[in-house]
Order: C-alpha cells, then sequence, then structure tokens
C-alpha cells in the first residue's frame, strides 16, 4: 500500500531538472507534432484545469498562451522570456501591438502550452485546444533522428505525471471543485442547464406527434374484436394491455408542460430570490411547495412591481392543473375506481363512476384527447405570461433572454452576493447605455 507523502518542491526539482521547459530561444517555429496516443485513457481522467494547476506547480506558467482579440478574430502565440511578466508575440503587427501597449485592445487567452525538453533531445509538448477544452500531449517531429529514445522518454515522462496526478487527486490538494466553489468569496460564475425549457420542448416534441401515436395504439388495440375473441385468454391479455397503454403520449405531453412551471419558477427563485431569503437554514427554496412559490413570488424575489399578485384565476388554474398532475402521478387506489357492476334480477350493469362527475381533465389517460394536452399548456403558458406581466423590465428582459431561449443559463455571483443572469459585461454596457 503507497503512503501518501508532499513531496512539495523536491518533485518539482526533480521532474525540472531531467525535463527542462525549453528556453524560447530555442523553440522551434512552425514544427510539425504527433499526437501521443499512450495512456490517453488515463490522462482524459483528470479534467483541464487540474493539468493547468498540475503544470503552472511545476513550471510557473506555460512556455506559449495563444490569444485572440476582439474584433479581429485572429490568434496570436505569445512566447515567454526569461523576463518575468514579459512575452514575445509572433507575427503581430504594428497597430495591434501599439494597441495592446496602450491598453485600447485585450487579448483574451483561448489555449495554452509546454514545450518539454526531453533527455534524449526531443520535445514533448503538452497543451489545449478548443478553447481550452481538451487537454493533449503530442510531440515534436525530429526528420532524420530516430523516434525510439524520443519515444521511451516521452511515455517515462507521460508516467511520472500520472503518478503524481494520481497523489494530488487522492490527497484532494490540487482540485476539488464543488468544496472550491461553496468556499470561494470571490465572485463565482457557472452554468445551470435550463430544466423549464428542456422540459417544455420535450411536452412540445411529444405533443406534436401525439395524435399519430396514439392513433396507432388505438389500432393496435382494434386487433381482434373484443365480442368475439375475449374469451381468448391470450387474445384477452393482448386487448387489456393495448388499451392500457392508450393516452401514454397525451399523459407525457402533460407531465412535461407540468414539469416545465416547477423548472421555471425554480429558476426564477434561483435567480431573483431576495439576498435576506437565501438562508442555507431556512432553504425556503426547498420548504416552498410549487403553490406556495407561486403566491409568495412577487414579495420574496427582486425585480417585480410593487404589490403585485398573481390573479386568483390564474391561481385556480394552476390548482386544476396541478391535482390533475397529482393523480397521474401519485396513482391512487380511490381514484382509479372507474366503474362499479349492479346485478338486479340476474342481469348484470356496469355503471361509469365518471359519467356524473365534472372532470376539467378526463381520469383516465386512455380517454385523454389531444385537447386536452392543449389546454394544459396553455396553462402553463397563461401562467408564465402573467408572471412576466408582474415583473420590472429588467427583470422581465433577463428572463425573456435567459431562461425562455437559453439551453445553458449562465449565473454570476458578485462580491455583494447579488445574482446576475448573463455576463457582468453585458450588465456593464447595460448601464453605461441607461445612464448615456
Amino acid at each position: 500500500m503507497k503512503t501518501l507523502t508532499d513531496l512539495g518542491t523536491k518533485f518539482r526539482d526533480r521532474i525540472i531538472a531531467r525535463y527542462p521547459q525549453m528556453e524560447e530561444r530555442d523553440i522551434p517555429i512552425n514544427c510539425d507534432v504527433i499526437q501521443v496516443d499512450y495512456r490517453r485513457d488515463d490522462i482524459k481522467k483528470y479534467h483541464v484545469i487540474f493539468w493547468h494547476r498540475l503544470l503552472k506547480r511545476i513550471y510557473q506558467g506555460p512556455s506559449e498562451i495563444k490569444c485572440e482579440f476582439q474584433y479581429y478574430g485572429e490568434t496570436f502565440p505569445f512566447r515567454k522570456t526569461p523576463e518575468t511578466n514579459k512575452w514575445t508575440v509572433v507575427g503581430l503587427d504594428e497597430s495591434l501591438a501599439a494597441g495592446i501597449e496602450a491598453g485600447e485592445i485585450r487579448p483574451s487567452p483561448v489555449n495554452w502550452k509546454y514545450l518539454i525538453k526531453l533527455p534524449s533531445g526531443g520535445i514533448a509538448e503538452l497543451g489545449t485546444r478548443d478553447r481550452n477544452t481538451v487537454f493533449y500531449i503530442s510531440k515534436v517531429v525530429r526528420p532524420e533522428v530516430s523516434e525510439k529514445e524520443d519515444n521511451e522518454e516521452e511515455t517515462k515522462f507521460i508516467d511520472i505525471l500520472l503518478d503524481e496526478a494520481n497523489r494530488l487527486r487522492l490527497g484532494g490538494q490540487l482540485f476539488n471543485p464543488l468544496n472550491e466553489f461553496k468556499k470561494s468569496e470571490v465572485p463565482k460564475s457557472y452554468l445551470l442547464f435550463n430544466v423549464y425549457l428542456s422540459n417544455y420542448l420535450s411536452g412540445e416534441t411529444i405533443l406534436s406527434i401525439a395524435e399519430s401515436q396514439e392513433a396507432s395504439l388505438w389500432k393496435e388495440s382494434l386487433k381482434y374484436d373484443a365480442r368475439t375473441d375475449y374469451a381468448d385468454e391470450k387474445k384477452r391479455e393482448y386487448i387489456n394491455q393495448s388499451l392500457l397503454k392508450c393516452g401514454t403520449y397525451y399523459c407525457s405531453a402533460i407531465t412535461y408542460f407540468y414539469m416545465a412551471l416547477e423548472g421555471f419558477v425554480n429558476l426564477l427563485f434561483h435567480a431573483f430570490l431576495k439576498n435576506s431569503f437565501r438562508d442555507n437554514d431556512f432553504k425556503i427554496e426547498v420548504r416552498f411547495d410549487l403553490e406556495q412559490k407561486l403566491r409568495f413570488m412577487t414579495f420574496l424575489c427582486n425585480g417585480f412591481k410593487e404589490t403585485s399578485v398573481l390573479p386568483s384565476t390564474i391561481l385556480q388554474e394552476f390548482k386544476t392543473l396541478r391535482k390533475y398532475r397529482n393523480s397521474l402521478f401519485h396513482s391512487k387506489v380511490e381514484e382509479s375506481l372507474q366503474s362499479i357492476v349492479f346485478v338486479e334480477d340476474g342481469f348484470i350493469y356496469t355503471y361509469a363512476l365518471d359519467e356524473d362527475k365534472d372532470h376539467f381533465f378526463p381520469p383516465l389517460k386512455i380517454k385523454m384527447t389531444v385537447n386536452d394536452v392543449i389546454e394544459a399548456k396553455n396553462i402553463v403558458d397563461g401562467i408564465v405570461n402573467s408572471i412576466l406581466n408582474l415583473m420590472n423590465q429588467d427583470t422581465k428582459m433577463q428572463t425573456e433572454k435567459y431562461i425562455l431561449k437559453e439551453a445553458a443559463i449562465r449565473v454570476i455571483v458578485t462580491e455583494t452576493g447579488d445574482y446576475i443572469l448573463g455576463t457582468e459585461d453585458e450588465h456593464l454596457l447595460k448601464t453605461v447605455i441607461t445612464s448615456g
């Protein structure tokens, strides 16, 4: 069993002595590289940011950073020099260089690269591509030189890096994303999967095919004639099971629309809940059910017009939809009671209980129609639109732009604890335009 020990600078000193970072003057220009497949799956187990930190821990920064310039659409390699914070830019024209020097043009880093000299004289290239989302290890091709020794040294180098990566991962010393996120006091940025839009689009997709698919299910149930074939046990089982499938698409679509509503409201609470209610002990987002959130949203969340509340008609429609959703989800036995059999003078009569009930939606999914799904969708749309109408202009704009349209919603938590949808730059630009 291995014992974890913090080798600290000893490991760094040893690896730099054997595998030093190349000096800027020795870096080859326009050289061919070949990606190394050795232990690729092991390398992929570690996130790109883990490799960023590990290599920075060893070499104190990359050999080269590729940057792009806003409005120019080009990227240029910045190469590290022996002087601290001094970089050589390859291929940069004078106008761009002057703009950078004056602070008028700001380069944005998109990828980084380390060039490491192997004992054999070969060069290992470790870096990122696809806008810093993929980490790779390659080797620089040396014409007219045997690859065997370079390959052996590169595999040794990779083994050493992976051993150190595993040591640091097990010790949790280098990268623990959730802990870092929770403890960080600096502004935080993260992406939320748009559960509202995902479920809403799923509901629309199922609705678009529901009638044709339900027609197929009904056709399947009519394969045998219940009047003449019901005595046959296998045919009777086929008929019964086919009928039980009917309504599947209608029921699924309604379920997705309801889940979309839940997702919409939960996203609003996450984004706009007032700081005074963001209490880890109280956990208002968890304690309140959906109806309570709808009723008190305008008081608990920022961005709503003063004294605004959802109309009672909207709340009543929500209760109708919720009741129906609950009957589908919870499958209570009493709600499954569909008919009673009476025997009168030897004659058998079957009485359907729903005949004297006034149902907004049919109690059994087999009796659903496409109009029931459309009605459920209209209720959800009506609630969403009513909420939007209660918002001030800025909150409504953020909701329409991000929650109603974006697959992933960027959230920024500022130093003051305020939540922003989108980016700080977008909000800064909007502030400047408004004040101007």
